[in-house]
């Protein structure tokens, strides 16, 4: 089997190589973002070791065409992530994830050999704010209205009713809130009419929020456990956005690792878009708590009554259809993936909350980051 890998140094990349078999030929692409790799310049000794590395824009066609000839399957993971960076640097999303991925499958247009499969890891954010019931009946939100958080009314709610959340599932209705949400749209939207058309099997994980040793600590923009992590255990301090009690799912990068090497290696056909979390909501204060007491810290939690434009109040996953596809689903605890990556955490140099003051003045700047009155 040869596969190929998009950002495949990347923190679920590194991952991804190590879950795959020796006997596997491996050729990554990754640019190596300056953001995104705040600590490496260069590919990992580890990974010289496995892959076939190029250093390259998966834009710049030219770079890595013919090493993608032959390829079985292409994972496509290069991705600009930043969700509240995305809402006032518009055009580098657009052109990273939307233009980016269009000239990965003009590349693939030209293979002598195409592949039997491309699996595109996509986002929770596509769904925006996701499905909520009333009790009886299944309704969608169109994002949280701007007035009501500035009052500080953070749940959503229809005609004075506030409604409950649900699990997102694979067939709801996309409404992203966010450029980024938009732009993994648009990928997953490219990646399946273009599959559909050459007759190639794809798979689309709609990926939550993802944590785990070694993801990027430096990069202000992604990993809210890392950020958290950071201010608790330097600080014994956290603000929390605002009042705390909106909630994700936490899923743990080896879980994800696996879930792809389960799509590479899947011999039936797939051609579906599949949810990967956890399955369980968690506040963003139990969270904190949870880090604090794994990390034998005190901790002080500060309601700014801040709030971020585009942000989603909740998202967990319904994991009903990857229980389908691949028969089993053991998610880890995120008691257990906590102590884990804490262990590593503690292992890596103290940082400096510079990059993270410096981005939430940014978003302030562009009012894009604003206070309940």
């Amino acid at each position: 089997m040869k596969i190929f890998v998009t950002g495949g140094a990347g923190f679920i990349g590194k991952w991804l190589i190590r879950c795959l078999p020796t006997d596997a030929e491996i050729v990554i692409v990754d640019s190596i973002d300056e953001q995104v790799h705040k600590s490496q310049s260069e590919f990992a000794p580890e990974q010289l070791e496995r892959a076939l590395c190029i250093k390259a824009d998966i834009r710049d066609q030219d770079a890595y065409a013919s090493a993608m000839e032959g390829s079985d399957v292409i994972v496509h993971l290069a991705s600009q992530t930043g969700t509240g960076q995305s809402m006032y640097e518009i055009s580098k999303y657009i052109q990273h994830n939307v233009d980016g991925t269009a000239k990965l499958l003009e590349v693939i247009s030209k293979l002598l050999h195409k592949p039997r499969r491309i699996v595109l890891t996509s986002s929770r954010a596509v769904y925006g704010e996701g499905a909520f019931t009333n009790g009886s009946s299944v309704q969608y939100s169109k994002g949280r209205n701007l007035e009501d958080l500035q009052s500080g009314k953070w749940e959503i709610y229809d005609n004075g009713q506030e409604l409950s959340p649900l699990p997102m599932k694979e067939d709801y209705l996309p409404n992203p809130t966010s450029i980024y949400g938009l732009t993994k749209l648009w990928q997953e939207q490219l990646i399946s009419n273009y599959a559909q058309n050459q007759n190639i099997d794809y798979t689309i994980f709609r990926l939550q929020n993802v944590y785990g040793p070694e993801q990027e600590l430096r990069n202000p923009y992604t990993g809210i456990i890392g950020i958290f992590t950071s201010l608790i255990t330097q600080k014994g301090e956290v603000e929390l956005f605002e009042d705390g009690k909106m909630t994700r799912d936490f899923v743990y990068v080896k879980d994800v690792a696996m879930a792809l090497k389960a799509a590479i290696y899947y011999q039936n056909d797939l051609s579906t878009i599949i949810n990967v979390g956890s399955g369980k909501a968690t506040s963003l204060l139990e969270l904190v708590n949870l880090i604090a007491n794994v990390a034998g810290k005190d901790l002080k939690i500060n309601y700014s009554g801040r709030f971020r434009v585009g942000d989603i109040r909740h998202a967990v996953a319904d994991m009903s259809r990857y229980v389908d596809v691949f028969s089993e689903f053991q998610p880890t605890s995120l008691e257990e993936g906590m102590v884990s990556y804490l262990k590593w955490y503690f292992e890596q140099d103290p940082l400096s909350h510079g990059a993270l003051i410096e981005s939430l003045a940014e978003m302030e700047k562009k009012k894009l980051l604003l206070t309940s009155k």
